[in-house]
């Protein structure tokens, strides 16, 4: 017999009743406010709990493995997504997210709890920027996913890279056997993105081993890929088509 005691609510129900309009946990109250000010700057009263990896220390993810027949809804649609039914995908210009989902992280995950699913922030990583700034956006989608699942929600990690040289560490601290996702979106531009593309997909197959790969994009033919692949209209292209970008 656990010596935990049950609970008559779950994980996210319990996040949602004790965190307040603003996003804050009872922790937020125990800090003075000196330590508020230190700490609330990089987000480390909310990482209380994690597990990191090695040798770079990113947050590190549990797998999942729930439904995935979900509606999807974009972040910058949020607003006007019921959420019940829904999973929340982050696929966006990093502007129009990073600030309100690192500077205002607390305050903005108590407004998604509406959505039964949320996919990791898919930070950009950029073949021909610095290093520690690639490090910087993979970090920062593993903390949000690993605080996201500390608060109860589902979260559908995602994977991203830059040039062959991130793959010693861009796929650190995703989980094994999960679902993961990946965007798609402006791969086939060009023959170098492509074949960029579909080695970071076979080192997601080969390292993760995942149960199903999500690709954020058009359907295209996926060569040397034995996981189950689903694929998921993207609204960046499809507002382009329709002549309007989003805002």
């Amino acid at each position: 017999m656990s010596d935990a005691e049950p609970s008559l609510f779950t994980a996210k129900e319990m996040y949602v009743m004790s965190t307040t309009k603003g996003g804050h946990s009872p922790l937020y109250y125990e800090l003075s406010l000196t330590e508020r000010r230190k700490l609330i700057y990089n987000n480390m009263h909310l990482a209380l709990g994690m597990k990191y990896s090695e040798p770079n220390s990113f947050p590190i993810m549990e797998p999942y493995n729930g439904r995935v027949d979900y509606d999807y809804c974009s972040f910058s649609e949020r607003n006007r997504c019921r959420g019940e039914g829904q999973a929340l995908m982050i696929f966006e210009d990093d502007y129009k997210f990073s600030h309100l989902l690192w500077d205002r992280l607390e305050q903005t995950t108590i407004t998604l709890s509406k959505f039964d699913c949320l996919f990791t922030p898919d930070f950009s990583l950029y073949v021909d920027a610095p290093l520690h700034l690639n490090r910087d956006s993979v970090y920062k989608s593993r903390f949000d996913g690993a605080y996201w699942q500390k608060c109860g929600f589902n979260v559908i990690p995602t994977a991203s890279w830059a040039g062959v040289n991130s793959f010693p560490w861009c796929l650190e601290g995703l989980p094994q056997h999960s679902v993961i996702a990946v965007c798609g979106v402006g791969v086939s531009w060009s023959r170098a993105a492509m074949e960029l593309w579909l080695y970071g997909l076979r080192q997601v197959e080969s390292r993760l081993s995942p149960t199903t790969i999500i690709i954020y994009g058009k359907e295209i033919e996926i060569p040397d890929i034995s996981v189950p692949v689903m694929f998921i209209e993207d609204h960046i292209t499809k507002n382009y088509r329709n002549g309007k970008e989003e805002k």
